[in-house]
């Protein structure tokens, strides 16, 4: 009977298992750097093309203020004519004047922050591929400024949505008669009265009572023309803030 002597696999040293373990491990760890890299340059990515469109939204931000503080201060002028005319001893005389002044006096153009961007970065949680903290508190201080002007705006349409003043005193079919259709602004404006058209009511309670109107819009409206300034400079700092930290020509 022959014996058959077991062939032994000779055994590792620890020294094996050590390399293994380490090229393993380095292998893992390569893979998740390289992982991590990947992801840092996407959101490197994302936060440049944020900053970009951020930009483009307050470009246009300062071109819409322009028009919306033009607009104010040509309404400031109305509302001094207006007032100028209710105390005119002489006021029959000039209603074709009142009459222009009147048509726009109640007109108001509200500011529509381009905030489409800044929204999705705030409810998507976004702010955080921002990795500038300044530049973070500085557009955090903007969104705080542009939304107290919209709320105040909403505030002063409500306070002079009551028009029965307006309508106590004009008369509705002058104003008719000298509208004109512009296209394609599609907007109304009203031409020069020529001559004097009688007021429905010339007492001078109602008068007076106007003219307190009036002025209280005129209060209001410097208040807002002082906040378009303000923000029209928190937007320039804000954009040479970020042209400066991300190199921006």
């Amino acid at each position: 009977m022959e014996v058959h002597a077991h062939s032994h696999t000779a055994r590792k040293k620890w020294t094996h298992y050590f390399w293994e373990f380490l090229m393993l491990f380095l292998a893992v760890f390569c893979g998740f750097l390289a992982e991590y890299q990947l992801e840092h340059k996407i959101e490197k990515d994302k936060e440049k093309q944020y900053i970009k469109s951020l930009l483009n939204d307050l470009s246009a931000d300062t071109t819409q203020l322009n028009a919306r503080l033009n607009f104010r201060m040509g309404k400031m002028k109305t509302m001094d004519t207006i007032m100028y005319l209710l105390k005119k001893e002489d006021l029959s005389a000039n209603t074709g004047t009142l009459y222009y002044h009147g048509f726009y006096g109640p007109f108001a153009v509200k500011f529509i922050p381009n905030n489409g961007v800044l929204s999705q970065l705030k409810n998507a949680g976004g702010l955080r591929l921002i990795r500038n903290q300044t530049v973070v508190d500085s557009l955090l201080l903007f969104d705080i400024e542009t939304q107290w002007i919209v709320d105040f705006e909403i505030w002063e349409r409500d306070m002079f949505m009551d028009l029965s003043l307006y309508e106590k005193i004009f008369d509705a079919s002058v104003f008719e008669k000298h509208l004109r259709y512009q296209y394609p602004q599609n907007i109304f404006t009203l031409d020069r009265i020529p001559d004097n058209p009688p007021l429905l009511s010339d007492k001078k309670e109602d008068l007076d009572k106007f003219y307190n109107r009036v002025q209280r819009q005129k209060r209001i409206n410097a208040v807002v023309i002082n906040r378009f300034y303000r923000l029209k400079l928190t937007i320039i700092r804000l954009m040479n803030l970020i042209k400066k930290e991300y190199k921006i020509e």
